[in-house]
């Protein structure tokens, strides 16, 4: 018997010893199945072993997710990867999952790497002290003083009652000078002393995880101010860019020696909900004991500062990661802080009265659903009521009552009822099905979330992401993802509208991912119709199609011919094959103007034989992609793509093109970002903090709240804040910049 035991989910695994051999090489282990059964998914049921037998090993290492599950009670295979817990278990991603996803091969391979110190007792390491105190009162503090005083750094870390200042309180300030010290220091402390710490903070560098939320809360409720700041959260980002990594717990469990204190922290609140009755999704930190909150507390600004000293060099180490976090990222996020201030006017009571409108639509899609013969004669048959929003019921209504031939089958092999599938069938009941889906979502998700998180003041506060995604756009988290919101739905955008004596105006990047395309690969056939200020889709079409008309003429002579060349621009730049350019102009065209496959593919040859540049772009991106699965944006924005080397070519490509995607895309939204950058600096030295309020920014576009007075003078800095030029613009050419006003959001005219 060996001290080393590998746990499977089940005896389907009949390759689990060669599986193991690849990673770990000369050396002895066990495995032991959860189930006996050659099961490919088990349940709680199916499971046989006698789980005291793994009390025998020295290591157990659970493989995949549902031997995590079971062996240790944990979910979350990728977070605990690697990660040694309770002296004990050692969870490992399951190396198939490397086939699907080629980028958890590295992680694969470091969790196995860690095994053999432990079984030598070489993992442990040093046990480090740690020095926590939580500080009461003024006389707790005093002999920390000094410390505070002389130390150059100091990482910062707020509990809060609620992720918003506007509808919470800071709980408490934790401090570290150094790794494995912190302390907690009360609000009613920082408050007494409200002084001394500001000052503290404004003339040393701090350190937070996520410092939007940190210097925002903190900058409502004291009034405090952070000239000088670094976030491990971004240094992360720049590192790492895969999204969804970049939580301070997850990389304390990764990269320091704190442990898995979330899930500590987590099993008391549980505990705590079930004794007091209380429902976790009403649960906040201020409900916490103070002995609980404040070792809490410490930890994560113990773990912040060791991420600082392990990423913040390593940043350092990268010319081009450097740029990316100091003239980007930083000052991305005291933009974006302030656009979460500023937050978006909402007419409240439309807000009511289209919540009352939509449920009148929902109730009549319902009943008109219900009428209808067909779904009578399922009610008929089940003896149950039809469920418009079950899956299998609709299955069941569409192609065994009325016989719709099915056309595409769902990942797990049933045939989809999915909003493709419904608007191909041409069938009354699919379009009623469609719009009830349309008005609830337009009901529960938007306008409930507009009526439940407007602020007393009467305005909506959302989160904005520069994190969030891969490709550097933003994302909107929060009381409304503005990122979602459906780009023709205007009744939802007229909700946000401006107060008396303002204007909503709306800032659009015109053609900007083309632009910045031609910029790229140096395209003088892309670049001339913006130099010669024409209709570039008219443009492309008359070159490409030998129009006999002038360019201006196109859009209104030739229109499917301008849709063609629409279709074919933003086709190539993705990358996308004859047969989706030709789906895509299809889709849209006019009964009898059609393109086939084979013409689709004679439009691609032609447009790269006027736009050679461009091809050779994207050819050289391709190689550059295949050769190294990396490549950089022009801003220093790493995009790894791990997948680019998958055995399955399907895979592979995918990952090539969303790589020379991400070189357009990236540039396009750092340009409009570094504007709004712009922006909020003329902002400021103007003191228009209350005059011109910019609240939102979706992908191209920033939306502000302008009061009427200053429309013209915001127009024109505006359009230089965003014109700027950033190494990427076509001189005495920049980037064509669109204005529109109105009273509210979705009542926009051009200017």
């Amino acid at each position: 018997m060996s001290d080393l035991c590998f746990v499977f989910a089940s005896a389907a695994e009949k390759n689990a010893d060669k599986i193991i051999n690849k990673y770990l090489k000369d050396t002895d282990f066990d495995i032991q199945y959860l189930s006996s059964g050659a099961k490919e998914k088990i349940l709680k049921k199916d499971i046989d072993l006698e789980m005291s037998v793994l009390d025998n090993y020295k290591l157990v290492c659970p493989v995949g997710a549902d031997a995590l599950k079971y062996v240790t009670g944990i979910t979350g295979i990728t977070k605990y990867n690697g990660v040694h817990l309770e002296k004990k278990y050692m969870p490992i991603v399951h190396p198939n999952m490397a086939i699907v996803k080629p980028q958890m091969e590295d992680e694969i391979k470091k969790a196995f790497s860690r095994i053999s110190p432990i079984m030598n007792d070489e993992d442990a390491g040093v046990q480090v002290e740690k020095d926590y105190m939580h500080i009461e009162t003024e006389a707790q503090l005093e002999p920390y003083k000094e410390s505070l005083i002389a130390a150059k750094t100091l990482v910062v870390d707020i509990e809060t009652s609620s992720v918003s200042p506007y509808t919470g309180s800071i709980l408490g300030v934790a401090i570290s000078t150094k790794a494995n010290q912190g302390l907690y220091v009360s609000i009613d402390v920082v408050n007494k002393l409200h002084d001394w710490f500001h000052n503290l903070f404004k003339t040393r560098k701090c350190i937070f995880h996520n410092a939007k939320f940190d210097m925002g809360f903190m900058e409502y409720e004291l009034k405090f101010n952070f000239p000088d700041w670094e976030d491990t959260m971004l240094l992360h980002y720049c590192l790492e860019e895969a999204v969804g990594t970049h939580g301070l717990k997850p990389l304390a469990l990764r990269f320091t020696d704190l442990g898995d204190y979330e899930r500590e922290l987590d099993d008391y609140k549980k505990s705590w909900a079930r004794r007091n009755k209380v429902k976790l999704a009403d649960f906040n930190y201020g409900m916490l004991p103070a002995e609980i909150l404040a070792p809490y507390a410490c930890k994560d600004a113990d773990a912040t500062f060791q991420l600082y000293n392990k990423f913040k060099p390593l940043v350092d180490k990268s010319e081009d990661f450097t740029k990316l976090y100091t003239k980007i990222l930083k000052p991305a996020t005291v933009a974006l802080k302030r656009l979460e201030k500023n937050g978006g006017p909402v007419d409240v009571q439309a807000v009511d009265a289209l919540q009352q409108s939509y449920q009148i639509d929902v109730e009549e899609c319902i009943d008109e659903i219900s009428n209808h013969p067909a779904v009578q004669r399922f009610e008929r048959i089940h003896n149950k009521t039809f469920n418009p929003n079950s899956t299998m019921q609709l299955r069941d209504l569409f192609f065994n009552i009325l016989k719709v031939k099915p056309t595409k089958k769902t990942e797990t092999g049933a045939w989809s009822v999915d909003k493709e599938v419904l608007q191909t069938m041409s069938h009354p009941l699919a379009e009623a099905v469609l719009d009830l889906r349309e008005k609830s979502k337009m009901a529960g998700t938007y306008i409930s979330n507009i009526q439940n998180g407007v602020d007393s003041d009467g305005r909506l506060r959302s989160g904005f992401n520069i994190h969030g995604t891969t490709s550097g756009r933003l994302s909107s988290s929060g009381n409304l993802n503005y990122q979602n919101i459906p780009r023709d739905n205007k009744d939802i955008k007229k909700l946000f509208k401006a107060r008396p004596g303002y204007k909503i105006v709306q800032c659009d990047l015109g053609t900007a991912e083309v632009y910045y395309a031609a910029m790229l690969s140096n395209d003088k056939f892309l670049q001339k119709a913006f130099i010669d200020k024409l209709d570039f889709h008219s443009y492309v079409a008359k070159q490409m199609f030998n129009l006999e008309c002038e360019i201006h003429e196109v859009k209104s002579k030739h229109p499917a011919q301008r849709q063609y060349a629409k279709a074919i621009t933003f086709g190539i730049m993705y990358q996308a094959g004859p047969a989706k350019i030709a789906e895509t102009v299809n889709k849209d065209a006019i009964q009898g103007e059609e393109i086939s496959i084979p013409q689709a593919k004679l439009f691609i040859n032609k447009y790269f034989n006027e736009a050679r540049a461009l091809k050779r772009f994207i050819d050289a991106s391709n190689q550059q992609i295949e050769n190294y699965a990396y490549i950089y944006s022009f801003f220093g924005r790493k995009r790894r793509l791990p997948e680019s080397k998958s055995p399955n070519p399907g895979v592979a490509k995918h990952a090539i093109r969303s790589g020379v995607n991400f070189l357009v895309q990236s540039v396009a939204s750092d340009i409009n970002i570094m504007g709004v950058i712009d922006l909020i600096k003329w902002i400021d030295e103007n003191n228009y903090q209350n005059d011109i309020l910019p609240f939102t920014v979706v992908h191209d576009s920033i939306v502000s709240e302008v009061k009427e007075d200053l429309i013209d003078t915001y127009v024109s800095n505006a359009r230089r804040c965003i014109q700027t030029d950033r190494g990427l613009s076509i001189p005495d050419c920049p980037i064509k910049v669109d204005f529109e006003l109105g009273d509210s959001w979705g009542e926009l005219n051009e200017i």
